[in-house]
């Protein structure tokens, strides 16, 4: 049994890893491609009506799936109720939605939302149809059948959305692209899966999930109306224009940030969970991760932002330019959301869901206090101030989990003053050094790529630093290992 469950979760994780990075790259290549042929404007009025799209689909959800998950003991009533009352709440959603779509329009002064807010809703709409059969996938371990249906249907969309931005069909390519996507996903939910309703809804069965599920509707949606507020105001404030380059720059910093965040908070956590008995050991691991995750991604922000410029105009073209200041200054918040998703799996991994939900929830509310520099100061105070206060919430983070665990402030600011001095002076050499090779932006980032590593590796061997040792010997490890199999294949051959 244990064994089996072993070699499930192994499974498991590999498809997993499979399906974010897949997806991520599979979105960030469509994203270069609809960067060239579509205007910033275009790229604004969509990011107008993610705050709308979002919060719809958390109430689709409401938790009821991840409760259904959770629960050993689920029965055929329960994945009946949960299907239904999705689909219900998804057509009342997407009713609001389409009769108030003028109203939105009025809002942004904007009169294609109207048509672009119909049709983007389709997308909860669908996806409604095949929630349970997802988190079937989820509870069975199978995140082979998960990934594969998942990434059939974005290689699908990209395909279907590049097709028509080269048809000239602007804005309304970024739509289709979610709205075909949301179709051949569930299809083959649908097709791939044995699970369909039976019995109607139980409302014994509403209850006892909603129980849980409140809770997690209740986080979820402190942290969607946060994450968007920042495109009511710039889209509101501002333009569909300026809303476009804040867009791109927001997408481009999320590249690193949820690939890295997602490996260190799966990791983490099953790390974590298995000694959460012995605090020592718990203390240790921690610290262990927070030197490391420190080590490995300071480098990769400061580095971004030193090449932001010639990564900008190589990859989206030179249109984009005016996203890059928004980008360079954005793209080191990340820093706090990256070691943020460290210790919000350490106080999951103790048990203490109510420090896990006050500190989280805090950290988004203080986030909100960013709104009032965006209305009376601008747009560039908005996001500095949003970057500042995402620290504010690291440093809640310091303090919380610190006292969780018996770890001091100090601990935390030693661990990330070396990587911090040494990321800060190798981007400044990389970013005053490209300044020479302007006149060709493919030969600057190719060169700023190179000379960023390479400098990051000698300031690591310089000072010694241990977590440069212990990733270089994981690496030569897992060399190792792969040069092995591949002899023993030859032999077999």
């Amino acid at each position: 049994m244990a064994e089996s469950l072993k070699n499930s979760a192994i499974s498991g994780a590999k498809w997993n890893a499979i399906l974010n990075i897949g997806r991520y790259f599979i979105s960030f290549f469509l994203s270069i491609i609809l960067a060239r042929l579509l205007e910033p404007e275009e790229f604004g009025l969509i990011g107008m009506l993610t705050i709308f799209t979002a919060i719809a689909q958390v109430f689709i959800n409401s938790g009821l799936s991840t409760a259904i998950i959770r629960d050993k003991n689920a029965s055929p009533e329960d994945y009946s109720t949960v299907f239904y009352f999705n689909i219900v709440v998804s057509i009342f959603f997407y009713l609001l939605l389409f009769f108030t779509a003028p109203i939105i329009a009025g809002f942004y002064n904007e009169p294609q939302l109207v048509l672009l807010t119909r049709l983007v809703s389709l997308v909860f709409l669908i996806n409604a149809f095949g929630l349970i059969q997802n988190a079937i996938l989820i509870k069975a371990i199978n995140f082979k059948k998960q990934a594969i249906c998942n990434l059939t249907g974005l290689t699908v969309s990209v395909i279907v959305s590049a097709i028509l931005a080269f048809m000239g069909y602007g804005v309304y390519s970024i739509a289709w692209q979610a709205v075909s996507q949301a179709i051949v996903t569930n299809v083959l939910f649908w097709v791939t899966s044995d699970w369909r309703p039976t019995g109607g809804f139980k409302k014994t069965s509403f209850l006892r999930l909603w129980s849980f599920g409140s809770k997690i509707l209740a986080t979820t949606i402190i942290a969607r109306i946060v994450e968007n507020i920042d495109n009511i105001l710039i889209g509101k404030i501002f333009s569909a224009g300026q809303l476009g380059y804040y867009v791109r720059a927001k997408s481009s910093k999320q590249l690193p940030e949820q690939i890295f965040a997602g490996v260190l908070s799966s990791t983490s956590f099953a790390v974590l969970s298995k000694v959460n008995d012995d605090e020592n050991e718990l203390k240790r691991l921690h610290i262990h991760f927070f030197k490391l995750s420190s080590y490995l991604f300071f480098p990769i922000m400061f580095g971004f932002v030193a090449i932001a410029e010639a990564f900008t105009v190589v990859l989206y073209s030179d249109k984009w330019l005016p996203s890059v200041p928004i980008f360079q200054v954005i793209a080191i918040a990340s820093i706090a959301y990256f070691l943020g998703t460290l210790f919000a799996q350490t106080i999951m991994a103790k048990g203490d869901g109510k420090l896990y939900f006050r500190l989280n929830t805090t950290k988004k509310l203080i986030g909100l206090l960013s709104i009032p520099f965006g209305i009376f100061w601008g747009l560039y105070p908005f996001i500095i101030s949003f970057v500042i206060f995402n620290f504010i919430g690291l440093l809640l983070d310091f303090v919380y989990t610190g006292r969780l665990i018996n770890v001091k402030i100090i601990t935390y600011l030693k661990g990330m003053l070396i990587p911090f001095l040494m990321s800060v002076v190798m981007a400044g050499l990389v970013y005053f050094g490209g300044e020479y090779l302007r006149f060709n932006y493919y030969l600057m980032l190719l060169v700023q790529l190179f000379a960023g590593v390479g400098l990051y590796i000698l300031f690591s061997i310089i000072v010694k630093s241990k977590e440069f040792y212990y990733v270089k010997d994981v690496a030569l490890e897992q060399i190792k290992i792969f040069l092995i199999k591949i002899n023993l294949i030859k032999t077999k051959n």
